[in-house]
């Protein structure tokens, strides 16, 4: 179909991972006008379904008995460390488990949308567009971008979003945001690199432009992300000032500092031009990110 024409989307959709970050919000923002199933793993939720993405029959088999018109996966093993300390894990869940969806997916003509990141570029020219080429230098990222390859070379219809620094309200407290939060109200020293730019995404947002794209028909690839590039120690002091938190226990230093296992993109970051010329729901900064942050964490 042509992008941008009305699009009925099929009232029956597969969340892949439901009780992350992301998926959590996608089962939230859904929910009130699909029939929506959602899918966990290690984290059981109320409501959501166990699925092993490594068990191909189950995966064939839950696929075949809901029939949906949409999967969504955000589901991955997406600790970037852990992913370079156990490349082998790390390819089997990324990349063969998603496979895995994405066979069942084509086996009952399903749309795809599939989350990606930034991590995909090499952070030497950041922020980045659709159109520029991939360069991944960590084994997420290049997991990551093996999927998208796939998926591209695939005959039925999809949509990848490329997003980058999600934060938000999240059950498992996993994201930067609530991390930081919780280490210094503990009275932690947190270091936070100075080096590395992006343009940090607020989860429920990311959700509803989403929806808003699949409503609207559109497939290739997307970047949906905050329309603020700051680096991640601004990002902290600005969660700080919003949560009230002692900024002296922010500590700036160079990504070089932490001696992490995996690269790092430092320039990174994503353009959202061409998504905000699409989309009627506005990208959320990062003040206003965090004071909905603060809000919804209240209630």
């Amino acid at each position: 179909m042509v992008a941008g024409e009305s699009y009925q989307v099929p009232g029956t959709v597969l969340i892949i991972g439901a009780s992350g970050l992301i998926g959590s919000c996608l089962y939230e923002t859904l929910k009130g006008d699909y029939q929506v199933t959602g899918t966990f793993f290690s984290y059981p939720q109320k409501g959501l379904i166990k699925l092993d993405m490594m068990k191909r029959n189950h995966v064939r088999q839950l696929m075949e008995e809901l029939v949906p018109g949409v999967v969504f996966i955000p589901a991955a093993m997406p600790n970037v460390e852990a992913c370079e300390e156990n490349p082998g894990l790390c390819y089997q869940v990324n990349v063969e488990g998603v496979g895995y969806v994405l066979e069942a997916a084509a086996g009952v003509g399903a749309k795809i949308v599939y989350f990606s990141t930034d991590y995909v570029f090499d952070g030497a020219a950041g922020p980045y567009g659709e159109d520029e080429p991939p360069n991944p230098i960590s084994v997420y990222g290049r997991a990551k971008y093996a999927v998208e390859q796939r998926i591209q070379q695939s005959r039925g219809p999809w949509l990848i979003i490329r997003t980058t620094v999600v934060y938000g309200p999240e059950q498992q407290g996993k994201n930067f945001v609530l991390g930081l939060i919780r280490r210094v109200k503990q009275g932690e020293v947190v270091k936070v690199p100075r080096d590395q730019v992006g343009t940090p995404t607020y989860a429920p947002n990311l959700c509803r432009v989403v929806k808003e794209l699949v409503e609207l028909g559109e497939e290739g690839i997307y970047h949906v992300a905050g329309p603020d590039l700051i680096d991640r120690y601004q990002f902290a002091l600005e969660a700080a000032q919003i949560f009230d938190l002692d900024q002296n226990l922010i500590v700036p230093v160079t990504t070089a500092e932490l001696s992490q296992k995996a690269p790092r993109p430092l320039a990174a970051g994503l353009k959202v031009d061409k998504v905000r010329a699409l989309v009627t729901t506005p990208l959320t900064g990062v003040r206003d990110g965090l004071r909905e942050m603060k809000r919804v964490l209240k209630q």
